[in-house]
């Protein structure tokens, strides 16, 4: 069924939406969340434009231009935000969902593939196994942060959920590899692309009468006394109030928004380019945060190996200068910090980074020629540029980089002038360069333990300098839920009525991505899009 729609007379008699609802109570450590996530630091809340003795710690909405009525409304619409329409939709509920952007899917729309359990492609290849000794695996990986009660019901409903999207006709092409506990448990989307998944989710939820909504971001909650009760959001200029009995979040966490991550994380935005979707700026996090939640929680960068920016995770000399093993790494002094082999590690990579001010890498017209030409089975990024690819697009790209005057990609004749050039002093740079073909001559690099067959020469000119950062390709955490997926204060409590789910999840992650569980982002959100649809239902059935 359609969510109805008021009538004119039903708009100007409304019952639903209060004076007190139309203010909603915000905590201290919430009201820098509401001015805009401007680095969340506490502001005087904002006038509303009448009775402004009512205003105290609140945040004043708009009068709407068009109210709906609808027992759930979603905003976002990744995987966490459709799985969750589609099963709120079986449950028999009538569900809005809110879009931000012009399509649906976020950063699920280049999402590789999902985590789960049951499928024929397993029982085909003989796949068997415990998740609990990968979920064993994650706890010891990040120190036990994380919060096992949450990932147990994602381990224990992996089967039932992957079972489900393949009902909904969702093809997954291949398994990942399984280098933890050996279970193979990374399904492969067609085209190794979400977007494909996304697309049977949206047909499903528009045949059960879902009603949604694209570039129409949720901008505001709407709360009676404790209790959220709907969606304020906005589209092509008009307020839409959307009058729900529960409100699930899933708008892909904070990745764009640096502010946030800069306060709320252990890094340093600057050391990082963004390669995810567009618009994931924390909307969810904030409207939670209004609602009471207090600050936002356990967020976290699950950076994802390392590229050249503005060149990202797609390029050709993005891999060759970030993504090469057999480069030279060098700090902002010239001095080699690190094994550089680590960049096959992806994950941990980009602690070596966050280590330093400035990270460098440095090849030789040798080594540029033979990725260019021939390519090298430990030289790529993921699916975006395969393992063994000639990197013939990077003659281009470094052309187009250096007419730009780029501050991230660097060309000379000796290494002094290409010291000169990164802002490195040239004698420290060329004796490190000496050192370390020195430890090429031998064959053993027993500075940093980098592996025999990654050793290469800096020898021949001329020579190409990258400024090396990390790829963030999504966020992790901002929301406080419990194992129901209800989004709770600081002291636990819940906030009725609202719920959360995808990535926006905090207490899944410690503060580096482990990938102990292929596919986490996408196993993740669809377990806490349907656990937090079925509950939300049962709450909404209830009122």
């Amino acid at each position: 069924m359609q969510p109805r729609r008021r009538t004119m007379d039903e708009e100007k008699n409304a019952s639903g939406i209060t004076r007190r609802s139309l203010l909603m109570g915000m905590g201290l450590g919430a009201a820098g969340i509401a001015a805009g996530m401007m680095g969340c630091a506490p502001t005087a809340p904002q006038p509303a434009e009448s009775d402004v003795s009512e205003q105290t710690d609140a945040v004043a909405l708009k009068e709407p231009d068009e109210t709906i009525d609808a027992d759930i409304v979603i905003c976002g619409s990744g995987m966490g935000g459709m799985s969750a329409a589609v099963t709120a939709a079986e449950e028999g509920a009538n569900v809005v969902v809110l879009e931000k952007q012009s399509i649906l899917g976020g950063g699920t729309n280049f999402a590789e593939g999902v985590f789960g359990m049951g499928s024929d492609l397993q029982k085909e290849a003989g796949v068997t196994g415990d998740l609990k000794e990968l979920i064993a695996i994650e706890m010891e990986f990040q120190r036990h942060i994380v919060d096992y009660t949450l990932w147990e019901f994602v381990a224990e409903g992996a089967e039932e959920n992957l079972v489900w999207l393949m009902d909904h006709g969702v093809e997954f092409v291949e398994l990942g590899q399984g280098p933890y506990a050996a279970i193979r448990t990374q399904h492969m989307y067609v085209d190794h692309r979400g977007s494909n998944m996304i697309a049977k989710l949206e047909e499903a939820a528009r045949s059960l009468g879902v009603d949604i909504r694209l570039e129409t971001p949720g901008v505001h909650l709407l709360t009676d006394n404790d209790a959220v009760v709907g969606v304020q959001a906005e589209s092509d200029g008009k307020v839409i109030n959307v009058n729900a009995k529960a409100v699930i979040l899933a708008t892909g966490s904070a990745g764009e928004n640096e502010e946030l991550f800069n306060q709320y994380t252990s890094r340093v935005a600057e050391k990082y380019m963004w390669c995810g979707a567009q618009g994931l700026t924390g909307d969810g996090i904030r409207m939670a945060c209004e609602a009471g939640m207090g600050e936002p929680f356990r967020l976290m960068a699950p950076i994802v190996g390392t590229t050249v920016e503005p060149l990202g995770v797609a390029s050709h000399l993005a891999s060759l200068g970030a993504m090469n093993p057999y480069a030279l790494w060098v700090n902002q002094n010239g001095i080699r910090f690190t094994d550089e082999g680590l960049t096959r590690a992806y994950t941990t990579s980009v602690n070596a980074v966050e280590s330093q001010i400035k990270t460098f890498s440095i090849v030789d017209q040798n080594l540029f020629d033979r990725l260019v030409q021939e390519g090298d089975m430990n030289v790529g990024w993921g699916y975006y540029v395969n393992k063994g690819t000639a990197l013939s697009d990077a003659p281009k790209e470094l052309e187009r980089e250096l007419k730009a005057n780029s501050e991230n990609v660097f060309k000379a004749d000796t290494i002094d002038e290409l010291a000169k050039r990164m802002g490195i002093d040239p004698a420290t740079l060329k004796n490190t360069v000496e050192e370390y073909n020195a430890l090429v001559d031998s064959g053993a690099d027993t500075l940093h333990g980098k592996k025999p067959e990654y050793l290469a020469e800096v020898r021949t000119g001329p020579f190409y300098g990258f400024r090396v950062k990390g790829s963030k390709v999504n966020m992790f955490g901002g929301i406080h839920i419990n194992s129901n997926v209800e989004v709770v204060r600081e002291d636990g409590s819940v906030i009725p009525g609202l719920y959360a789910a995808g990535v926006e999840c905090g207490g899944f992650q410690g503060e580096t991505y482990g990938i102990t569980v292929p596919s986490s982002c996408q196993g993740i959100s669809l377990s806490t899009g349907r656990r937090s649809a079925k509950n939300a239902a049962a709450y909404a059935k209830a009122k």
